[in-house]
């Protein structure tokens, strides 16, 4: 009695919570911890697994940063002061309290202009105007801060500083639409809503691109 009212409850989701059950077709898809590919619950958030997904936000377990491969966000040891750059579709990054230093997450407390000047924080973006990370630096004034983040070094190729310091990084829900798939809700990390807009469309389009790109989930 006891199973068939589990059973009952689930919707018909065919377990959900385990690591071969089939994902739900209702919210949650999968149980805490688990995360749905391929249409079955498997864990997620250890070193090498993918990234636990809790509405538009992205978390790995412990100290391990989520990053973006080719098979998709996926939880890896490293970002952190001492520990290598993230690796993140080409890009090299660290947590927010450490800069990419020729390979090397290294602490920015080291990395300022005015040792007496105010915290700044800084946001790095790519050159598809994708927030990647922000870093704090010591300068006398925000433009001073911006010109700081831009010469010290923490940039890698294709970076690019965001021209408003102590922006925080924010995900963006937006409805996607293209010839071959359809319309689909996406998240893309971004510092304002124009470059949230710019950002979709040069990494959730495909090559022939988007027909429409909008803001919030689309709709039934």
């Amino acid at each position: 009695m006891l199973c068939m009212v589990i059973l009952a409850g689930c919707d018909g989701c065919q377990g959900g919570g385990g690591g071969a059950n089939a994902c739900r077709t209702t919210a949650p898809i999968c149980d805490p911890g688990l995360v749905c590919s391929s249409g079955s619950c498997v864990p997620c958030g250890g070193d090498g697994a993918a990234c636990c997904v809790n509405g538009a936000t992205t978390s790995c377990n412990g100290t391990l940063m989520c990053v973006m491969e080719s098979a998709g966000e996926r939880c890896r040891n490293c970002g952190d002061v001492g520990e290598a750059c993230c690796n993140s579709s080409g890009s090299l990054l660290c947590n927010s309290n450490a800069v990419c230093v020729s390979g090397s997450c290294q602490s920015v407390a080291a990395l300022t202009c005015d040792p007496g000047g105010s915290l700044f924080s800084v946001g790095v973006q790519d050159e598809n105007l994708c927030a990647l990370r922000v870093v704090d630096v010591r300068a006398s004034s925000a433009a001073n801060a911006l010109s700081c983040a831009a010469s010290s070094g923490m940039l890698a190729m294709g970076e690019q500083v965001y021209e408003i310091p102590n922006t925080p990084i924010t995900d963006y829900e937006l409805c996607v639409e293209t010839e071959s798939e359809g319309r689909r809700t996406s998240t893309v990390r971004a510092f304002d809503e124009f470059e949230a807009l710019r950002c979709a469309r040069w990494t959730r389009c495909g090559d022939a691109g988007c027909t429409s790109v909008t803001h919030g989930a689309c709709g039934p």
